[in-house]
């Protein structure tokens, strides 16, 4: 089945999507970039997609990176200062890639939810973030899931490409983790593995990257614009708060450690899939050195 649309039928359809919607746009998911269409010619602005939400970081649910790697049309809220629309995204196939049509619906005045008592659509925007949540974040750890790593990373590679700027992945273990649940029960491994997640999205600023689930007990922090001796002094840090932590279970007490691989893209064209196995191999260098290291 074909979930997409070809750039002819686009042509074909643009004034009729005209007087259908509020406004639309093309962008390029990857690179995130509005796109200006000519005819069957189409070329990347200046402009950043993210931008006209007032956002100055990529939206954590993005809804065209979605249609992209699925090959399907989504429908997404989102929300201006004073306006909520719904989105529709729609990949579409040129000669060389796949961009995707995005339609925006004004429903500021006509979307309810509930018993409808508030003053405005844009009253929703609480409840929109936390639903854009749900989908995007472990609901344990609150740090980001795997769905947003496939999402994300791919996006932050091509913008460290674009811009030849080094992009650096940490992983992180929990050493022994096994036997802390094994040993104490899986509400103090949900302790640990809160208390580690903390840890880590405290350790840089919000504006260089991001943490997320990686799996298990398994997580990643993403580094854009960071040089590996950077990340590892990042990772390094981490590691010794980590190490300075006690869990306290009744009488006992619990000590943590936490080994860590470190690995740096500066202008080579690595896939998401290759980044990961390469921090993935240094992280497993530093487990079989005992654990409770850095690996660069």
């Amino acid at each position: 089945m074909k979930n997409s649309i070809d750039i002819k039928a686009l042509d074909e359809n643009l004034n009729f999507f005209n007087k259908m919607y509020d406004m639309l746009r093309i962008v390029d998911p990857l690179k995130k970039k509005v796109i200006n269409h000519y005819g069957k010619r189409i070329e990347e602005t200046g402009d950043v997609c993210f931008s006209y939400w007032d956002k100055e970081n990529i939206c954590d649910n993005c809804i065209s990176i979605r249609a992209y790697i699925e090959n399907e049309t989504f429908i997404k809220l989102e929300h201006t200062t004073d306006k909520l629309f719904m989105i529709t995204a729609i990949p579409i196939e040129t000669k060389d890639n796949t961009i995707v049509l995005e339609l925006f619906k004004d429903t500021t005045e006509s979307m309810i939810i509930g018993n409808g008592e508030y003053e405005k659509g844009y009253n929703l925007k609480d409840t929109l973030v936390e639903m854009n949540d749900m989908v995007v974040k472990d609901s344990l750890t609150k740090t980001f899931n795997r769905r947003y790593i496939n999402e994300r990373l791919p996006a932050d590679i091509i913008k460290s490409m674009v811009e030849e700027k080094p992009l650096s992945i940490i992983i992180s273990d929990i050493d022994n983790f096994k036997l802390i649940n094994d040993t104490f029960g899986h509400q103090i491994g949900d302790l640990v593995l809160k208390e580690i997640s903390d840890t880590l999205i405290s350790s840089f600023p919000p504006n260089l990257g991001w943490a997320a689930r990686y799996g298990g007990d398994e997580f990643i922090i993403c580094l854009s614009d960071t040089k590996n001796h950077e990340a590892f002094i990042i990772a390094e840090e981490v590691r010794k708060n980590i190490e300075e932590k006690i869990i306290r279970n009744k009488d006992e007490k619990i000590k943590l450690s936490v080994s860590f691989g470190v690995f740096t893209m500066h202008k080579e064209k690595f896939t998401a899939e290759e980044i990961l196995n390469f921090a993935d191999q240094n992280l497993y260098e530093a487990k079989n050195k005992g654990g409770n290291i850095v690996i660069k």
